[in-house]
């Protein structure tokens, strides 16, 4: 059973646009209702670090494809730096990492939500992506 799904376009429960394509909308439905709706990307959570419960006005999301090999040191790197580092920076609420279930591509999710739209844009959020082990 999936955690999360992602709708394109307008659903009940929040809703978010690309700030890039404004008509680029998504409904997260976290957790998904029983029915499931059909037609969405189903994920699994795997961790979370700070407020990722409350609906923020601004969610930032990053997909990876990592190779089944590469997961372990992938997971252990998010768990262990990068959702730590970058949920501690300014205007970060928190963060939470998924996996696909569905087999697609890409198969990994981190979402963070903000209070504000330029929080990615930060000198602390930028030596956070920077780092030996990055």
């Amino acid at each position: 059973m999936a955690d999360l799904l992602i709708l394109p376009g307008r659903g009940t429960g929040p809703l978010y646009a690309n700030i890039e394509a404004p008509d680029d909308i998504w409904t997260w439905l976290e957790p998904p209702p029983d029915p499931v709706p059909e037609g969405g990307i189903p994920y699994r959570f795997l961790a979370s670090l700070g407020d990722v419960r409350t609906p923020s006005p601004f969610l930032y999301t990053v997909e990876l494809d990592v190779a089944e090999a590469d997961l372990p040191a992938v997971f252990e790197w998010y768990e262990q730096e990068h959702l730590p580092m970058l949920t501690a920076c300014p205007g970060c609420l928190g963060g939470a990492r998924y996996q696909r279930l569905d087999g697609g591509a890409p198969n990994l999710l981190a979402a963070y939500r903000f209070e504000r739209p330029d929080a990615n844009r930060t000198p602390e959020w930028e030596a956070a992506r920077n780092t030996e082990w990055t």
